[in-house]
């Protein structure tokens, strides 16, 4: 009697476990769609499409030098006038599950290593691009953090007029 009892505790842990580790891995396979319909609405320039995939209460992290966090509001102005100067395009990526950093356990976060095409006119440069991002419980991203040498890249492809605006900028 006590092993048919013991293989029905182990049958119902076994189970349960199973259970947890689908909706974990549910929630990820979500939340990258989610990712990747943001990422595409950036490539198509679609700013306002891109809102609908962002939570009232989202913050971009300010992963550059003394780069400040924005709110949905600023991240949008952001946006809008990064995309009215260039063309970006996602060339290639890899979705990873992101997680929990106190537990080390999947979270549903996702995070992603690719490769963007930036191009103003003729100009253009691939930059190598780490993200992440969390997710409430709808699947709007709640925050989103892109590390990668952006503003090395854009004095490669900006015209040299606009360099020496934004230089002239600095120094005052």
């Amino acid at each position: 009697m006590k092993p048919i009892f013991y293989l029905l505790v182990s049958s119902i842990l076994l189970v349960s476990c199973q259970s947890a580790d689908n909706s974990v891995n549910e929630t990820f396979e979500r939340n990258s769609e989610n990712l990747k319909g943001l990422l595409k609405t950036w490539e198509n320039q679609d700013v306002d499409g891109s809102m609908a995939y962002l939570a009232d209460d989202f913050v971009e992290v300010g992963t550059g030098f003394n780069e400040p966090n924005r709110n949905k509001e600023e991240h949008k102005a952001q946006m809008t006038m990064m995309m009215s100067m260039m063309k970006p395009t996602m060339k290639n990526a890899v979705f990873l599950p992101g997680v929990d950093s106190t537990t080390l356990e999947a979270d549903g976060s996702v995070r992603y290593y690719g490769t963007w095409n930036f191009a103003i006119g003729e100009k253009n440069e691939d930059l190598m691009v780490y993200g992440t991002a969390e997710f409430n419980e709808e699947g709007k991203v709640t925050s989103l953090a892109h590390y990668a040498d952006f503003n090395m890249m854009m004095m490669q492809i900006m015209p040299a007029e606009a360099m020496e605006q934004m230089a002239g900028n600095a120094t005052k």
